[in-house]
């Protein structure tokens, strides 16, 4: 019996190169004239939701289950001012100008190396399936420290972070005035405790936010990986092309690693190591892609360290 550990190059080359390349989507937005906007301006603010567009449609099929319509929304608002370091590329297909304002059509590349990282520091890992209860606490003179706006906004980052408002609840973020009308946050748990200042209240809800989840997704991973064994192919192509495949299903396994090339004389088996997002979602993916290619699998509780 011969194996390879991590020595296959060429299967770790297409897998980085498949999990980090940028994919290309097309998108269609329509935005209505405005009195106030120049078409220079209007033709940038449909550029804006087009790459929100992109990007939302790229989240969903990265996380454990697509986002709801509000809180699709709540991202979307947010991605008009924040998707800048996901694109990496775009091209205008054609613009449109009608009596009620101009359609855009736009491929947009959306990298998603760098859109998993920032998906993970919002949360959206840990609480795209079941919201988190956290008690969120604002001052009592919130409308005249900062206005009606702001408050909207908090609500904003609230529903599309999934936190859902529980009093007395641990993790507790605190929101009260800071110098030159900022924004001063403090969040806390049970033993740890980070605080933030910005005039920008979404990046004090984020900036504190993404510490919690970076230790909450180390513990999932460290709690979450999993090891995949297959055999039955026959030439190690075979294990090739599923190493492509089984990275493509990032709605139900993450961070993904080809770890074993096992060839005998009856045949060519592969292993692999990665983080279960979705066992239920994983399983539906194996039974419909194995049997009818005369493969048969095991999936190990936890990898050996």
């Amino acid at each position: 019996m011969r194996k390879f550990r991590y020595t296959i190059l060429l299967a770790l080359a297409i897998a980085c190169f498949v999990a980090n390349s940028a994919i290309a989507g097309k998108v269609q937005v329509f935005m209505p004239k405005h009195e106030d906007l120049s078409p220079m301006a209007l033709r940038n603010k449909a550029m804006a939701e087009g790459f929100a567009s992109a990007v939302l449609e790229e989240a969903n099929v990265m996380l454990p289950a697509p986002l709801k319509e509000l809180r699709a929304e709540a991202f979307k608002e947010y991605m008009q001012k924040h998707a800048k370091p996901y694109i990496q590329g775009y091209k205008i297909l054609s613009v449109q100008d009608i009596e009620e304002g101009i359609i855009l059509d736009l491929e947009v590349k959306v990298n998603r190396r760098s859109l998993r990282t920032g998906l993970k520091g919002m949360g959206l890992f840990v609480t795209s399936v079941e919201p988190l209860s956290a008690s969120v606490i604002w001052p009592e003179d919130w409308s005249e420290t900062w206005g009606e706006e702001a408050m909207s906004k908090l609500h904003s980052l609230m529903i599309l972070t999934g936190i859902q408002n529980t009093p007395e609840a641990y993790p507790a973020f605190k929101l009260e005035a800071g110098p030159e009308n900022s924004f001063k946050g403090r969040l806390e748990t049970d033993n740890q405790e980070w605080l933030s200042v910005n005039k920008d209240l979404a990046e004090v809800w984020f900036g504190l936010w993404k510490r919690y989840f970076s230790q909450e997704q180390a513990e999932q991973i460290r709690a979450g990986v999993r090891k995949l064994t297959i055999s039955g192919w026959f030439s190690p192509d075979g294990v090739l092309e599923f190493d492509r495949v089984l990275q493509s299903w990032e709605s139900a396994v993450q961070e993904v690693k080809l770890v074993e090339l096992d060839m005998q004389p009856t045949g060519v088996g592969g292993a692999w190591e990665m983080r279960l997002i979705s066992g239920e979602r994983l399983d539906m993916l194996l039974r419909s892609y194995l049997p009818q290619r005369g493969l048969t699998y095991q999936l190990a509780e936890d990898a050996e360290e």
